[in-house]
Formats: C-alpha cells, structure tokens, sequence
C-alpha cells in the first residue's frame, strides 16, 4: 500500500522590531535579543518559562536555540526559540470517519496521556538584535509572543526594560508607497473591531504600548461611544447592547492651497501609523480608490514547512526565518 505524501503546511512569517524607552533618563544598552538569551538560560525549567495569559490558557517557551545568518557584512547569530500555547487539562474532540454506513455523527473527547497536555498551538521567533522575524500559529496572535517575552525577561532579571518595552509590527513598505503615492481619500474605522483588536491586545499583553497618536484615535472611537452611553463600559456597549459606531477621517480633494496640502499630510501620516500597528477594524481608502485593511499594510509573507502533526517541523521552520532575515537584510528593509 502506497502511503499518501503528505503537502506541506503554510505558515505565514512577520516583521516585528523592539524599542525601549529611555529609563531614568539613560538608554537601555542591551538589545532585546541579549535579554532573552540571558533570561532564557537563568529560567532553565518549562515550568519556570511558562505564563498564564487566561482563558485558561497558558503559554511556555520550548526550546532556544542559534544560527548562523549569512548576512551582506558577514555571518552573524541569531537568536531562535519556540512557544507552546495549551489548557491545563483539557480534552481533545474526535470524530468517527464519515462512512456511507452514518447519517449522522456526535464528537467525542480524548483525554491527553498522563503528564501531557495538548498542544493548542506552536510560534516560532527569531531575534537578531532588535529585529523579530515570527510565524505565530492560527490559533493566537503576535501579541501573544509579544507578552510571553515581556514576561520572560521582567522574569529574568530585566524588570524596568520590560517595562519601557514596544514591540510594533512593520509596515509593508511597498503599502507606505502606495499611500504615499495615491493620497488617502478617507479611513474608516469600526469601532467594535478596533476596540476587540486592542482589548486582546492588552488582555495578553498588560504592558503593551499605544503610541500617542494611537491613543488619540483610541480616545476618538471611544468619544463616539460615549454618546451612546449611561454608565455602560466600552464591552458592554459593544457585545450586550449591539450598537456599533465608525469613524470617517476624510480628505476633501476638491480642496487645494498649502491648507489642504497640510491635511493630506495629516491623513497620510494617520494612514501609515494605523498601518504600522497590530490592531485591525480599519479601512484606508486611497484617492485611486485603492482599500487597504490591517491584512493588506503588514510586511508579512507565506512559507511552506514540512508538517509536524498539527504543527510543523521546528528546524526547517527556524530556518526559513533565517532565511527571512538574510532576505529583509539584503532588501535594506532592517534598516529602514
């Protein structure tokens, strides 16, 4: 009998880069590559790299390691590890195999073996400095890693860099072009969408940063919102109430002078700012009448990994984001 081949899965690889406010006045010296390495080897047990990021769910680091990246000024190390996302005592779900001989089926549950749990989801990261190359899985968000490193090094001994730390996802430059080159006609954002984005976001990751000009635009939705409220919060409103609300930033091109030159500026700048950041809900409409959402403005791009399971083989996806370094490197996109 000759076996089925199995097709590779797809993964899709992300750009992130790290800041770090200045602390007490004076900057942070080691890059954020420095800190997991040295906080990793500090917390040498799973138990001691695992974090609770509720709903029952936990995330822990799985194992580190290094490759040489063939860079244009030479071969350098870059730092490689893996997250695993589970819930304590959970159960799988089955189901029978369809058959002619069924009209219908029930899901059953399996218990993981003793001392086991099952495995929701894998990431996959490598850092070189401050550049972050990840394949986070389906089943949760960059601002999961994100958290799971915040965690790691306040952990390890780097508490106030943790505290001053920004992870922000990169636009795809060839989207800041087109926003550059066509104009922004109007952005629209969903209230509900943006508003669920940044709550996930905090929920994993308590420390997350809003860029001030993002807080102004957070703090634009939320006033639409409060005119629908009494008392009622942000979710209840949004979730219990079943109201929603948008709002329109609109360029007006038949205006002209150095005024409106001004305000396509604001728009383009507000445009590119959305487009560098994880949270979704928006809509930036060109003056071609190009659409851009959250999807189409990150620099990300899809890899094919042979299969591990559910997940994927770990080496061969650790070296496709070496590859992905070696790449961004040589396209100048690490330095922009």
């Amino acid at each position: 009998m000759t076996l089925k081949k199995e097709k590779p899965k797809n993964r899709t690889v992300y750009y992130f880069r790290c800041e770090f406010a200045k602390i007490e006045g004076a900057a942070v010296k080691d890059t954020l590559e420095t800190m997991t390495k040295s906080a990793w080897l500090k917390l040498n047990s799973t138990e001691e790299r695992t974090f609770y990021i509720g709903e029952e769910r936990s995330v822990v680091g799985m194992k580190l390691s290094s490759r040489k990246a063939k860079l244009s000024y030479g071969n350098r190390d870059c730092t490689l590890f893996s997250v695993g996302l589970y819930e304590e005592g959970a159960s799988a779900n089955t189901i029978n195999k369809p058959s002619k001989a069924s009209a219908e089926l029930e899901a059953g549950t399996y218990d993981a073996p003793i001392d086991q749990e099952f495995l929701d989801g894998e990431g996959f990261v490598c850092i070189f400095g401050n550049h972050l190359i990840m394949s986070p899985a389906a089943t949760f968000r960059a601002s999961v890693i994100n958290g799971f490193l915040s965690s790691l090094i306040e952990k390890g001994g780097y508490v106030k860099e943790s505290n001053v730390m920004d992870i922000q996802q990169v636009a795809d430059i060839d989207v800041v072009k087109t926003i550059e080159d066509e104009g922004v006609s109007n952005i629209v954002v969903n209230a509900v969408s943006y508003l669920s984005t940044l709550e996930y976001i905090k929920r994993i990751d308590p420390k997350e940063k809003v860029s001030g000009k993002l807080q102004k635009i957070t703090k634009m939705v939320k006033g639409v919102l409060d005119v629908l409220r009494d008392d009622d919060t942000d979710a209840e409103i949004l979730e219990k109430e079943g109201l929603n609300a948008k709002v329109v930033i609109s360029h007006d091109g038949r205006t002209s002078g150095n005024d409106a030159d001004i305000g396509q500026e604001h728009a383009k700048n507000t445009a590119k700012l959305l487009a560098s950041t994880n949270v979704g809900g928006y809509v930036i409409t060109t003056k071609s009448g190009t659409k851009l959402t959250n999807e189409d403005t990150v620099l990300k791009h899809t890899v094919k990994v042979k299969r591990h399971g559910k997940s994927v083989d770990r080496d061969k996806m650790w070296l496709k984001l070496v590859e992905s370094l070696e790449a961004y490197e040589r396209e100048g996109i690490l330095e922009q």
